[in-house]
């Protein structure tokens, strides 16, 4: 639906539809490190803040992780981190 979407104080990384519906994605990548460790109560806020804002309104916020190692790529999406 959307990416990188401005929002008030915060960004909305991906504005999707999933699992029937409105779902704003922050999308986190690290090397070497889990990705959640930059997920804070602060980002937690601004997310919420810029959701809020958006049309149409998300109804979920989900965190999708990103990291690479020696191995490769991990991904993982983590459903409803608020």
């Amino acid at each position: 639906m959307a990416a990188n979407r401005r929002s008030g104080r915060g960004e909305i990384d991906l504005l999707v539809h999933a699992d029937g519906r409105v779902v704003a994605v922050e999308v986190k990548t690290r090397i070497g490190e889990d990705p959640l460790v930059q997920v804070t109560r602060e980002k937690l806020s601004r997310m919420r803040d810029a959701a809020a804002l958006v049309s149409p309104r998300p109804s979920r916020i989900d965190l999708v992780t990103v990291m690479f190692d020696s191995s490769g790529a991990t991904i993982r999406w983590v459903r409803g981190i608020e």
